[in-house]
């Protein structure tokens, strides 16, 4: 079973942005492999650090399932908060059989490497057209893409530790880099905004525990990155930076909600206003559309947002569909593992730091990543949210037993 769940482990991100849906390979047979427990009933030792995470997990699904029945929404509303609870016996799973640490880190950089290559043969400067690689939307490509690249800069220090150290960081340090500039190319400027933040925790967590020449060598390849994807002739990110000023500033001087930047501050505008009247259990999926055609019907909304089912912003579109109850529920789910891991970074052994620190890069990203797109309303944002959780949790939980 420990080799069933090092390949599977090793296949959701080696294949995640390079085969389509290749992410949900892995995962399904992590959820398949589950039903192994029922039979053999290993002992799992499990803490309350444990069935808090859980219990975050089962509380999700339950408020968003709740508020789901309340509102008469359709039925297949329930697919996303469904893989929130179907990683709880998949963390069952991988806390009695943990994957090997080689095969999480090898599938990380494999995986930017193989996405952002699918990508660049899809590049085409100037283009209307935005490298997806092997998903269905640039921007949750281009997110993924960063958060590999965030991943994979963790395990550096694990890298160095092992007997062929030099290969290792080498291949993670790639990783990493190409993942970044795989959500450069994608124009996606929403997970842009992570890399500030989480570089700057990864520069000083390498800074604290391994000195400052490894801060010093992070900030500048960072610093490097950032730099020559500005500068470099048809820069995606100069071009798409310039954009957002110039439909910012259109949706300020005449209210032009044509355009991307626009569109978004006008399907936040209107969420937010039609919260107001729903403030505790929100409208739910069918009010909230039926409303914004009513607002469309009567000129107080554009119709070019019409046709958008959530409003382009996680906090947002819980709050305006499930309430304060399920915009509580989304922090929850954020902010309960940043927690956990947060204080496995700072106290645990030093072993599992990699792993925790990895965790509050994908919590950060995710929280990041939430301000300017749904991404929890789509397959590959709800699963490359949870699945990546449980499995960092669990090898983390291996760590602190063998140390």
């Amino acid at each position: 079973m420990l080799g069933l769940t090092s390949v599977c482990v090793f296949l959701f991100s080696a294949l995640a942005l390079a085969v389509n849906s290749g992410y949900s390979f892995g995962a399904l047979v992590l959820l398949l492999a589950s039903s192994w427990l029922l039979w053999k009933r290993p002992r799992l030792h499990l803490q309350r650090r444990d069935y808090l995470l859980m219990g975050v997990m089962l509380a999700y699904f339950l408020i968003f399932t709740a508020n789901m029945l309340y509102h008469g929404d359709p039925a297949r509303e329930l697919d996303m908060p469904l893989r929130v609870l179907l990683a709880v016996p998949v963390l069952l799973l991988l806390i009695a059989y943990p994957p090997r640490a080689a095969a999480w880190w090898s599938g990380l950089a494999i995986g930017a490497i193989a996405g952002a290559a699918l990508a660049a043969t899809q590049y085409i400067p100037s283009s209307p057209f935005r490298p997806q690689a092997a998903t269905s939307n640039a921007i949750h490509y281009g997110n993924v893409s960063m958060l590999f690249g965030m991943l994979t800069l963790c395990g550096i220090e694990w890298a160095i530790k092992q007997r062929h150290r030099i290969a290792w960081s080498v291949l993670l340090l790639a990783g990493g880099l190409i993942g970044i500039f795989g959500s450069i190319i994608s124009g996606s400027r929403g997970g842009w905004l992570a890399l500030p933040v989480c570089g700057c925790i990864i520069v000083v967590h390498y800074a604290r525990t391994r000195g400052k020449h490894y801060m010093t060598g992070l900030l500048a390849a960072l610093l490097a990155v950032a730099v020559l994807s500005y500068i470099v002739p048809n820069s995606p990110v100069l071009e798409r930076a310039t954009d957002a000023v110039e439909d910012l500033k259109k949706f300020e001087d005449s209210d032009n909600v044509s355009t991307s930047v626009g569109q978004r501050l006008e399907m936040w505008r209107t969420a937010l206003t039609l919260s107001n009247d729903h403030l505790w259990f929100g409208m739910g999926r069918n009010g909230y559309l039926e409303a914004k055609k009513k607002l469309s019907a009567e000129g107080k909304m554009s119709e070019i947002v019409l046709h958008y089912t959530n409003a382009h912003n996680d906090y947002i579109d819980s709050l305006v569909k499930r309430g304060i109850f399920g915009l509580l529920a989304l922090l929850l789910l954020f902010l309960v593992p940043l927690t956990l891991f947060t204080r496995a970074l700072r106290h645990g052994p030093a072993s599992a730091q990699p792993f925790a620190l990895a965790g509050v890069m994908l919590c950060t990203c995710y929280m990041i990543f939430g301000l300017t797109t749904s991404s929890l309303t789509l397959n590959i944002g709800i699963i490359m949210l949870v699945f990546p959780m449980v499995i960092l949790w669990a090898m983390l939980r291996q760590q602190e037993r063998i140390a």
